[in-house]
């Protein structure tokens, strides 16, 4: 079964795009002044929702910065990565994600050149986790994405850091190449919608 979807051998490239919101009329304003990669990526990983890049590949931190999952076989052997487009990070993809549920709690996001940046109330955040992986089933097969992030920040209902964390799984009966894309897309929509809600105090 051709769980891999794609290529087992060597590293494959999938293209994500991240939600992107639009600032609201009014609102206090927030920038987001870091979002640091800090994932571990174990070498030999005993499970597929662990970081890992194939030893045989660059492994050095700009394909840490583009890896969003592994291929397995059907036994869940671990092969080939999957990684980002040249340009694109999962730092960058995460920022977007938490800039989009700024936006939608009601903040006005402001970038470095805009004229209230000095005034905005700073944000950061640390990736603990970020990983694609599908698992085989007995009649369908999962694809899964989760997410852990550390902001800190004085904003709404977040005060100091707190811990921001999404799962979302489908079930497939059978999985191509775009269903990566799928998945991790609705991961940095979880993201958002979670941001969203702690800001709110839900």
């Amino acid at each position: 079964m051709s769980i891999l979807a794609g290529c087992a051998a060597g590293r494959t490239t999938v293209d994500v795009s991240a939600p992107q919101g639009k600032n609201p009329a009014t609102g206090k304003y927030v920038r987001i002044d870091s979002v640091q990669d800090k994932r571990t990526f174990t070498v030999a990983p005993p499970s597929a929702d662990m970081a890992s890049l194939d030893p045989a590949e660059d492994s050095g931190d700009a394909s840490k910065a583009r890896a969003i999952g592994r291929k397995r076989n059907s036994y869940g052997k671990a092969l080939g990565d999957v990684v980002l487009p040249e340009g694109k990070t999962v730092s960058g993809l995460v920022e977007s994600a938490l800039a989009t549920g700024f936006q939608e709690a009601g903040y006005i996001v402001v970038k470095q050149d805009d004229p209230n940046f000095a005034a905005a109330t700073p944000v950061t955040a640390q990736i603990i986790d970020f990983w694609a992986w599908f698992q085989p089933g007995f009649w369908s097969i999962s694809t899964n994405q989760k997410s852990e992030l550390q902001l800190s920040g004085d904003v709404g209902a977040l005060h100091g850091e707190q811990t921001v964390k999404t799962r979302v799984s489908e079930s497939k009966q059978v999985v191509v190449a775009s269903d990566w894309q799928e998945i991790v897309e609705k991961g940095l929509s979880a993201i958002t919608l979670r941001t969203k809600d702690l800001l709110s105090g839900k």
